[in-house]
């Protein structure tokens, strides 16, 4: 007797629909998402027949993270019993369609999934508690101010979570939410109001993407976002966008030990920013300018730089609205800068007080900045004889790495445990 043929449910008709017919392939599918997102790839051909089965049962939340990744809809629409406390209706992973081969196969386009959900009928996603129709299912979402509102918070919470865990843990959920954002922009139903909104945001996200490229030491892929950030500042006339790329580009030219070009960005963000940032922007551009100017060699003009810097932080603490990626700037970076003007004039005792200082001002939730803050200082110490000292905190630093996955911050106490090696050999 062969064996009853197999109810095609919500789940089933998608993952057909997408190509991914046997749980063979869709195993090489799934392994290669959750591979991407930082998830365990292993899943059994058991469990994939489970899922295809009428009342799916709902899958560990790292297994759910990969089947919306895959399908790109929350799970609750695929039809499955998702707890209220775990369905993410709106910030939902979205497939990461490059460079994987796998997804790549056979993509259908909006209305081959529209005639799959029809197909495998509307009581299908009557079980999930949505109630809308199956044949609409996938008409595109509709993108009003509350999904806007909705990115630009998560946008801030990567922010914050970029400076506790670093880089390299935080680069991938950034890149997820970008690509989300660039579907809803492909994808979405909304008026150009809304559309230039989602724009700047995929063009903050980018940046973001960039920025945590370049802490996690991937310098190429920082620049491939920045240039897409900056592509999208230039066609939506945006000078806080290109501000803050600008800025994201001379510390990382800083970091290649190309000082003229790093001060040629800052010099073309403060000039961008003069007519409408707040002071504290400001205050960032000039201590990258001063830094900059310290590495070519101009004491004088690098001090009177850092100078206003210090002025400019003063002068409206906290009093107008500054971006979200500019809070990480304080008493700290300021003290941290003037320690690099010392440095490249080859005063190292003095780059260790003002570094010291930096340590003590430095808050605690900027776990990876005190990495480099011990970094450096633990460099300055070694170049001082100071050698048991360096040893503290590169120590400590080494600590702070196992919360915080920070490439630019892992390389930094390298350098500063060749320095200390340097005079110190055993």
């Amino acid at each position: 007797m062969s064996e009853p043929a197999e109810e095609q449910t919500v789940f089933a008709g998608l993952v057909d629909g997408f190509g991914w017919h046997s749980p063979a392939t869709f195993i090489r599918v799934y392994a290669a998402v959750a591979r991407r997102i930082g998830e365990r790839e292993d899943v059994t051909d058991r469990q994939v027949r489970r899922w295809r089965a009428p009342s799916p049962p709902c899958p560990q939340p790292g297994r759910q993270r990969v089947l919306e990744a895959m399908l790109g809809i929350p799970l609750e629409q695929a039809g499955f019993r998702v707890p209220e406390h775990r369905r993410n209706p709106v910030t939902v992973p979205v497939p990461v369609l490059d460079p994987i081969p796998e997804l790549r196969e056979r993509r259908p386009d909006s209305m081959e999934r529209r005639t799959v959900l029809a197909a495998v009928g509307g009581a299908a996603l009557a079980v999930t508690g949505i109630g809308a129709p199956a044949a609409t299912a996938y008409d595109g979402p509709r993108v009003g101010t509350d999904t806007v509102t909705d990115l630009r918070q998560g946008l801030s919470a990567l922010y914050g979570l970029d400076d506790r865990f670093g880089g390299n843990t935080v680069g991938p959920l950034a890149a997820a939410h970008h690509t989300r954002i660039r579907r809803l922009i492909d994808t979405g139903s909304y008026p150009e109001t809304i559309g230039r909104q989602l724009r700047l945001i995929s063009g903050e996200t980018a940046e973001h993407v960039g920025w945590l490229a370049f802490d996690a030491g991937d310098h190429t892929r920082a620049r491939t976002y920045w240039s897409q950030a900056q592509d999208t500042a230039t066609e939506l006339r945006d000078d806080s966008l290109a501000v803050v790329v600008l800025a994201s580009m001379s510390l990382l030219e800083l970091r290649e030990q190309q000082p003229r070009l790093a001060l040629d960005h800052a010099r073309r963000a403060a000039s961008l920013a003069a007519p409408w940032a707040p002071p504290s922007l400001l205050s960032i551009l000039a201590t990258r300018e001063a830094r900059a100017l310290a590495m070519l060699g101009d004491s004088a003009s690098a001090r009177s730089t850092l100078a206003n810097a210090a002025r400019l932080y003063e002068k409206d603490r906290g009093s107008r609205p500054a971006p979200d990626w500019t809070t990480f700037h304080g008493p700290a970076e300021l003290a941290a800068a003037q320690a690099e003007l010392f440095t490249a004039a080859g005063h190292h005792r003095a780059a260790v007080s003002w570094l010291r200082r930096a340590l003590e001002r430095q808050e605690t939730t900027y776990a990876r900045n005190e990495v480099l803050q011990r970094a450096g200082l633990a460099g300055a110490l070694a170049r001082s004889g100071e050698a048991d000292e360096a040893a503290h905190h590169i120590e400590q630093g080494e600590a702070l790495l196992t919360e915080v996955s920070s490439g630019r911050a892992r390389e930094s106490l390298a350098v500063a445990r060749r320095e200390l090696h340097r005079v110190r050999p055993a």
